[in-house]
């Protein structure tokens, strides 16, 4: 695409405005057809709901709301009334009766079942849906049940979800971080209402940076990516947060061991403009300057502390016309003092926090065609400074800003046809390595010396897709997309990709479905890691010398609903092939990033394979589900393991996961999951050999290594339990009591393997022994949860 970027970017910009007005000329629907759109909504709180599912009794003729809520069914004009189901997970189905004489706006409202604390529960919607849907490697997170999950410290997390479904590998013990279906975690596109979250873990991944207070729905897609989506390899996270309540005012919270939060929402203009405000905070910090001082001779604790902030606005505009506005902001802090002495200043911080904000306006163009047209602003940075005793400082930082416009447009053709498209536009800006050195005390004799070095890597990423799902009979559905993707950098540099999705699905009976899909994603960003702390690695463009990552993926499996629709399963299979993907070379230096880095990285390509089993049940006072995955991830690059394949690190053959819940009488709920897993693949040193220098003096030690990640850790097992009680109020107050316990049997699992020296009477090393280190043995929590 060598200088046809700026064609392509003029093209994408003329199809995203011209498009509309050719299809709004196209779109004059012939007046045997009526148009039935609208809006599906709580009726407590004028909530959008996403995903619900209508369709016209008596017949296999229906529809799905989209990501804010909206419909549209093209039914024959009649005068004789016909009858409405609409359905979602955790409201009462509702059934309205219509005369499709001429076209109507039908905005649908849905009573929420009794229950009391809306919380967060995996779920697929219904099982029909499932069955009848092209769409593989989905799973859907909406807002109704996660606060039954057992989790570390009582505070829920939807990423700890998340890792709970199949073919999803976790990184370290009580990590946030996601490796799915062979692929690195820079891998993974993570959108909060629209915006990219670069880092989405606090606490050095323990917890996540969503606050489950606010997120209203999440999807998941590991494989069969739908066109609108790109930019990364393996798997795209899609978050959406809740609106705010348009009919009354209230609020939601929670007290934990380490972490409180708050929600406030209401109606800016009841029926019509809404917000919600959502903070939540660790309260660490307070604690250990307290034991630091009652303990001085013991080691010194640091203070550190996180805190998110949430907010959102949302104002109908008018029938036709809808505004949001959304921000996030969250930061971690880390401070320590070496030295307890007040003479002393000798100290270390640290600093990491996303910062995103995002502006949406949907529009109506007729009942057919409904559009999106966003502005995204995201940013993550950090720095870190080491304090000589206030003599000498050095510092170091990282940037990486994201500016975007997204056009996307949803037309519904006719019942058999939907399509979906639009382009975007992406500015990227990144400063990975800032640092600076020098001496800062104006009163030192001695000379100052300051050094200083900054780098700024910029990029366009433009992309224009069409998607279209064609519904050829009653059991055939074809799904089948079209992204179109490019990148320019410095140098004069551009890339191309086209990047092409395909899905089938056939009904074989009401209950049996089967599927297949491929699909192709093209990379720019890239983030080589080195250790397990994500905020570390920076970020870099594709340039000159790194070409972008490219990824191809099969998969093909079925669905089945069991024992009348209470149950169903899901198997899939897969095998990938991932292309220009990139490490660093043995002995490189990984912390700076200059104009020769590329010279310090390897490319190389890998593999991965496997089958995923997953068994559900979402109806009834036991729910849950089981997860099995058998899977195979490899790497091989020329300048690495002497160019021969090796396992990649989260290459793990089993794993095997169990989420149950059970709703007791008088509000009681108990809960357990259980998790198996291989253990990742590591190194270790097979031998040592001595390295005497010219006196012979005491010899230089050199580890000798076999095959790279040729050792596995430990298998992985742990099991969390716990129980909820909910407390019942005549007024507007709702409650509950979460107790929980994290690692229940104790497993000291293993964190790293490392190496001791074992000595003999005259305290000479004689041989080495490996130890294990672990982290966490059993963790009780509490939390109260309350809602008003």
């Amino acid at each position: 695409m060598t200088n046809l970027y700026p064609v392509f970017v003029l093209l994408c910009i003329m199809a995203g405005l011209c498009l509309p007005h050719r299809l709004l000329q196209a779109q004059n629907p012939p007046a045997a057809n009526a148009n039935i759109s609208g809006y599906v909504k709580d009726s407590e709180t004028a909530e959008t709901l996403v995903g619900a599912t209508i369709y016209i009794k008596g017949t296999e003729q229906g529809t799905t709301t989209n990501l804010y809520g909206y419909y549209a069914l093209k039914v024959p004009r009649s005068d004789v009334f016909i009858t409405l189901v609409v359905s979602y997970l955790g409201y009462e189905t509702a059934e309205i009766t219509v005369i499709p004489a001429q076209d109507k706006v039908l905005s649908i409202r849905l009573h929420p079942q009794q229950q009391l604390l809306q919380e967060v529960v995996i779920t697929d919607d219904a099982v029909k849906q499932r069955l009848e849907s092209a769409q593989m490697g989905m799973q859907k997170i909406n807002s109704q049940s996660i606060k039954t999950i057992p989790v570390m410290f009582g505070e829920a997390d939807v990423m700890k979800v998340v890792q709970l479904t199949a073919g999803v590998q976790t990184g370290s013990e009580g990590s946030s971080g996601i490796y799915v279906r062979g692929g690195g975690y820079d891998q993974n596109l993570i959108l909060l209402d629209e915006a990219t979250v670069y880092n989405p873990e606090h606490l050095f991944g323990f917890f996540s940076t969503f606050n489950s207070d606010i997120v209203k729905n999440l999807d998941i897609y590991k494989s069969d990516f739908p066109a609108q989506y790109g930019g990364r390899l393996s798997s795209v996270l899609d978050i959406q947060t809740r609106d705010g309540n348009m009919k009354k005012f209230g609020m939601q919270g929670g007290i934990g061991l380490i972490a409180s939060r708050l929600t406030l929402e209401g109606p800016l203009v009841k029926d019509r403009a809404s917000f919600i405000l959502s903070g939540r905070r660790t309260y660490v910090d307070i604690f250990t300057p307290l034991i630091n001082r009652a303990l001085p001779d013991e080691n010194q604790m640091p203070d550190y502390y996180f805190y998110d902030l949430n907010a959102k606005l949302n104002y109908i505009v008018s029938d036709k016309d809808r505004l949001f506005v959304s921000g996030y902001f969250g930061r971690d802090k880390l401070y320590f003092k070496f030295n307890p002495d007040e003479s002393d200043n000798t100290s270390y911080s640290l600093r990491w926090g996303n910062l995103t904000g995002s502006v949406r306006w949907n529009h109506v163009y007729n009942p057919s065609l409904f559009s999106n047209t966003t502005f995204i602003a995201s940013r993550f940075n950090y720095r870190d400074l080491f304090n000589f005793d206030d003599f000498f400082e050095f510092t170091s930082s990282t940037e990486t800003y994201t500016f975007s416009v997204k056009q996307d447009y949803d037309l519904y053709a006719s019942d058999a046809h939907r399509l979906k498209f639009g382009v975007h536009f992406t500015h990227h800006l990144i400063r990975p390595v800032d640092f600076s050195a020098g001496v800062t005390s104006p009163d030192t004799l001695y000379q100052s010396s300051n050094v200083k070095e900054q780098q700024r890597y910029e990029g366009q990423e433009a992309a224009l897709y069409a998607a279209h799902t064609w519904k050829l009979t009653r059991r055939f559905t074809l799904k089948s997309g079209l992204r179109l993707s490019g990148f320019a950098t410095a140098g004069n540099k551009q890339y191309g990709n086209l990047e092409p999705r395909i899905a089938l699905n056939y009904l074989v009976t009401d209950q049996l479905s089967v599927k297949a899909g491929y699909s192709r994603m093209a990379q720019y960003l890239h983030q080589v890691k080195f250790i397990n702390l994500s905020f570390l690695d920076p970020w870099f463009p594709s340039n000159q010398y790194v070409r972008p990552q490219t990824a191809d993926q099969i998969s093909a499996g079925f669905t089945a609903s069991l024992f009348n629709g209470q149950v169903s399963l899901t198997n899939e299979y897969y095998y990938k092939w991932l292309h220009h993907q990139l490490d660093y070379r043995n002995g490189a230096n990984f912390l700076f990033i200059d104009e020769n880095y590329h010279q310090r990285l390897t490319v190389g390509r890998g593999w991965s394979y496997g089958a995923e089993w997953q068994l559900e049940k979402t109806k009834g006072n036991l729910t849950g589900w089981m997860a099995y995955t058998l899977s195979w991830a490899k790497r091989r690059f020329p300048d690495l393991n002497n160019g021969k394949p090796f396992p990649f690190t989260f290459d793990r053959r089993h794993v095997l996961i169990a989420v149950l819940q059970y709703r007791l009488p008088r509000n009681w709920t108990v809960s357990a999951n259980f998790t198996y897993r291989t253990g990742e693949a590591i190194d270790l040193a097979v031998g040592r050999f001595f390295i005497y220098g010219i006196n012979f003096g005491d010899p230089q030690v050199v580890p000798q290594y076999a095959d790279q990640n040729s050792f596995r850790m430990p298998a992985y097992h742990r099991l969390d339990a716990g129980f909820i009680k909910q407390f019942t109020s005549k007024k507007r107050l709702q409650s509950e009591l979460a107790v929980s316990f994290y690692n229940l049997y104790s497993r000291r699992n293993a964190f790293f393997i490392y190496y001791e020296d074992v000595k003999d009477k005259e305290n000479r090393t004689v041989t080495y022994r490996a130890r294990q280190a672990s982290l966490f043995p059993i963790i009780p929590s509490v939390s109260y949860n309350f809602k008003w």
